[in-house]
């Protein structure tokens, strides 16, 4: 019996076919376009500060599908006790940038009010999804600090400013109890919280430093926990940058109820830290001179040494200035029969001088 067999050429002739059959126009089902809706802001918060409300967030810098943004549009809620946001809140439209930090100012409501807002993004009418609802108790405000003085000191910058510690107070907004629920008891041995705003193991009211560099704006404070004392020390401002701090007295931490800002203290930051005096200061008499010689500084930031000479009639003056390479220097012109005393100091790239050396004397024959 014979076989069938393909005609030799048979499958490279079908693939040519089924490829050019793709190449004539022939596509799978179109892909969805890209969308515009924004996606959650981030970092918002209501605070109260001062005598106002203030909400603050970051606006997102692309859309769900990762259009990139120039400017989008935040809706802000707010509503004043148990009001539906959605329906009978308050709404405010900012205009604003992508990736911009957005701060608004609410009217604060009367003592005892509990305040609620949320916010969204809008690009071409899509509406993003809106933010958890922050709550808060209005309170009554608190006096802001008041004579804010900056100054550097060794390791950075003082700071001392006059007013009271504010006391603490609850403004978080207690959860809703279903009717019936009974009450969850203290644990043997512990003793309740004052209120879900006051912890007994946090600090919770005190000073709070703010601080900016430049032409930035002021953000977070400096530290975590309020501070009890009306002084601090920033450790951490840049060297050569121009900084300014307010300070705010804080009476709740979470939520925030801060007092307006002190006033501004600014100075431009710069090392003021002398460095170590010089060891191991030497004078031996030379052929051409008297050699004075000490021991290299390990300073991080030096810049050199400067040698000073006394002698009887004279008065300290310095004689040179050398670079940081160097740790001796002649002084050819010193006087046979004269007894001199040298001492040597460093200077930072700051232009900061150290103390003085030990004072060494020596005098040629």
């Amino acid at each position: 019996m014979s076989q069938l067999r393909p005609f030799p050429g048979t499958a490279l002739l079908t693939a040519a076919l089924v490829a050019a059959s793709l190449a004539c126009g022939h596509r799978g089902d179109p892909l969805p376009p890209l969308r515009h809706t924004p996606p959650g802001l981030a970092e918002f918060r209501l605070a109260q500060r001062g005598d106002a409300l203030e909400v603050t967030l970051l606006t997102p810098a692309a859309s769900v599908d990762g259009i990139a943004y120039e400017r989008l549009v935040v809706e802000i809620l707010f509503a004043q006790g148990e009001k539906d946001l959605e329906k009978a809140g308050e709404r405010r439209e900012v205009l604003a940038y992508a990736r911009q930090r957005v701060v608004q100012a609410i009217a604060l409501p009367a003592p005892g009010t509990i305040a609620r807002a949320a916010a969204r993004g809008i690009v071409g009418g899509e509406k993003g999804p809106r933010t958890l609802t922050m709550a808060l108790i209005a309170q009554t405000p608190i006096a802001a600090p008041r004579e804010l003085r900056a100054r550097l000191v060794a390791d950075g910058v003082r700071l001392d400013w006059a007013g009271d510690l504010p006391k603490p107070v609850s403004a978080a907004v207690l959860p809703p109890r279903m009717p019936g629920a009974p009450v969850q008891p203290p644990a043997p041995g512990t003793r309740p919280l004052p209120s879900p705003a006051v912890s007994v193991e946090r600090r919770v009211a005190g000073f709070h430093v703010y601080r900016r560099v430049g032409t930035e704006s002021y953000r977070l404070p400096l530290a975590q926990e309020p501070l009890e004392e009306p002084s601090a020390t920033d450790t951490t401002a840049p060297q050569g940058a121009t900084a300014c701090y307010v300070i705010r007295a804080a009476a709740s931490v979470d939520p925030l109820v801060e007092s307006a800002a002190s006033n501004e203290a600014c100075l431009e930051v710069r090392d003021i830290q002398p460095p170590a005096a010089p060891t191991g200061t030497a004078v031996l008499p030379r052929e051409r001179g008297l050699e004075v010689l000490w021991t290299p500084s390990p300073e991080q930031d030096l810049a050199g040494y400067r040698v000073y000479r006394e002698a009887p009639g004279e008065a300290r003056s310095r004689v040179v200035e050398l670079e940081a390479a160097r740790s001796a220097w002649l002084d050819a012109s010193a006087r046979a029969g004269v007894v001199y005393q040298y001492d040597v100091t460093a200077i930072d790239r700051a232009g900061n001088e150290s103390p003085r050396s030990p004072a060494v004397e020596a005098s040629l024959p």
